[in-house]
């Protein structure tokens, strides 16, 4: 069983990464290819991310998922438009014609990040209402997703709202 878990582990460190590289740019890319090359043979200089990544061993691939985790972390903030608020707000969300309640963990004028379990892949458009405490009524809003990770995922409102 615990050999079972440890491959799990693996499969889940490799989609983290790999998940995380699909937001580099290619020069990013391509500078992280040539960091991970420069302790190899030769021969093996010219080998792609998507081969160099499984075969680091799993300790490096932890450092690297680290490092790449801060990374993208940083982005993420760099670009936000829209400063963000903590929060714990249930959430009744439709799309797909599937309807399910889930809730925010932060909010902003321009989008949300809400934990959940479902699956969504970006672009996926998405319709949620939920109440503020400022605000009387319930809001109903639009929107796509624009991340998803194994916490949830991050969906930016088609109109900014303006009650928060």
């Amino acid at each position: 069983m615990e050999k079972n878990e440890d491959e799990l582990n693996i499969y889940k460190i490799n989609a983290q990464l790999f998940q995380i590289l699909s937001y580099m740019s290619e020069a990013e890319r391509r500078k992280l290819q040539s960091t991970l090359i420069a302790n190899l043979p030769k021969s093996e200089s010219r080998q792609h991310l998507s081969v160099l990544i499984p075969n680091l061993s799993v300790t490096k691939r932890l450092k690297l998922l680290k490092k790449l985790g801060n990374w993208h972390h940083s982005k993420i903030a760099e670009l936000r438009e829209h400063p963000r608020e903590s929060s714990f707000i249930p959430v009744e969300c439709v799309s797909d014609g599937v309807s399910f309640t889930d809730f925010i963990q932060n909010i902003s004028n321009g989008g949300v990040f809400i934990q959940t379990d479902a699956d969504f892949y970006i672009g996926q458009q998405i319709t949620m209402t939920f109440s503020l405490p400022k605000v009387d009524k319930d809001i109903t809003v639009s929107g796509k997703v624009v991340r998803f990770d194994s916490q949830g995922i991050g969906v930016k409102f088609d109109e900014l709202l303006h009650d928060i």
